[in-house]
């Protein structure tokens, strides 16, 4: 009897887990026009004012990487002679997560007149700003190809394989990751606006603990577990085996396991970010 029991409740369970998602689901589907000019938007607003417009998508990423090469290179890159593209992989996609958690986060409080007038989800604007971080990173993804014809040139050596293509494999989980960490982040900023400036701080403190500028192998050994749980890590190693592999010699197909590994890590957060939104969004309006 007891069996019989547990077996209703798991399976009421897995029924509401089910409405739950498909709610959000259709939710984000109604809204779906209002997301794209949203990105539309985003993507114009960035770049309004400035000479060259969306080329800063591209030339932001390479002085970003000529800076950390001349600061890093001497300490860290000396004795590799593709070492910009080691900085360039790893700051391409710690800069998307960068992008659309830090523009997620304000992004409820900053469109409070589109809230308070209009019936639309509040879901839709964190959405929104981590969909424009993909459309960056697609055109930061130019500036890497640039690079890695010069290196290719210059050290007369491979750097393009069919790995390239796993790309869009991690995306979708790199997206997951930092949509998860937006929407908790941007429903904690409408009751704490403080936490802009920790956010900041923090993620300058998990740039050094990613290994963007360093390799893993120049830390001490106790170190590379501690490093391993920053979810940050696996994404940025992922990618560079994918891209960065061919030129440092060790290019073969990530595991499936690995692959998995950034799925885990984006669908956990997503739910996680989600159920925190779904939790708070309804005293939303009274703070915004």
């Amino acid at each position: 009897m007891n069996h019989i029991f547990s077996s209703l409740a798991t399976e009421q369970r897995k029924q509401k887990i089910k409405f739950f998602f498909e709610k959000q689901k259709k939710e984000l589907m109604k809204n779906k026009n209002i997301v794209l000019q949203l990105v539309k938007r985003n993507i114009k607003v960035q770049y309004r004012n400035s000479a060259i417009g969306i080329l800063w998508t591209v030339l932001n990423p390479l002085l970003n990487m000529l800076v950390m090469y001349l600061v890093f290179s001497a300490f860290f890159g000396k004795d590799d002679p593709t070492y910009s593209l080691y900085l360039l992989c790893g700051n391409i996609v710690f800069n998307m997560m960068r992008a659309a958690t830090t523009q997620s986060l304000t992004s409820l409080v900053n469109n409070r007149g589109l809230l308070t007038k209009n019936k639309i989800a509040y879901s839709v604007f964190p959405l929104s700003c981590n969909l424009s971080a993909i459309v960056n990173f697609a055109f930061s993804f130019i500036a890497l190809i640039a690079v890695m014809v010069v290196v290719a040139l210059a050290y007369n050596i491979t750097v393009f394989s069919v790995n390239m293509f796993m790309t869009f494999v991690m995306i979708p989980a790199l997206f997951l990751f930092s949509f998860g960490l937006s929407l908790f982040f941007s429903g904690l900023y409408v009751f704490f606006r403080d936490i802009m400036h920790f956010y900041n701080v923090f993620l300058t403190l998990w740039m050094y603990l990613t290994p963007i500028f360093y390799t893993t192998d120049s830390l001490p050994s106790y170190m590379v577990p501690i490093i391993s749980l920053n979810p940050m890590y696996h994404y940025v190693q992922y990618f560079r085996a994918i891209i960065y592999g061919c030129a440092y010699g060790t290019m073969s197909f990530p595991s499936g396991m690995e692959t998995l590994t950034l799925y885990l890590i984006g669908i956990i957060t997503t739910v996680t970010g989600t159920i925190f939104f779904n939790f708070t969004k309804h005293r939303f309006i009274f703070n915004i």
